[in-house]
């Protein structure tokens, strides 16, 4: 079982299945279904890795939504001691 991340975006929860999938390197899924037509796409799937001091994605038209994943990872592996 993977690490859930839940955070708030465009007025709504959203909630991402984390997995390490290589040092420093996270696959995130969406772990809900999207309303169809649903004017608030979310991606389905995000990559996010560390470069030196800095983390980057693969997804470049979501800076809010990548800091905030980034963030809760980050607090997530702080607070239990984990490398990252």
């Amino acid at each position: 079982m993977g690490l859930l991340v839940s955070i708030s975006y465009n007025d709504q929860l959203v909630t991402y299945d984390v997995t390490l999938h290589e040092d420093e390197i996270y696959h995130l899924r969406l772990a809900q279904q999207q309303e169809r037509g649903n004017e608030n796409y979310i991606p389905q799937k995000v990559v996010i890795r560390k470069k030196g001091k800095i983390w980057i994605s693969d997804l470049e038209n979501y800076n809010e939504l990548v800091g905030k994943l980034t963030t809760e990872i980050s607090n997530f592996n702080s607070a239990n001691k984990l490398s990252a």
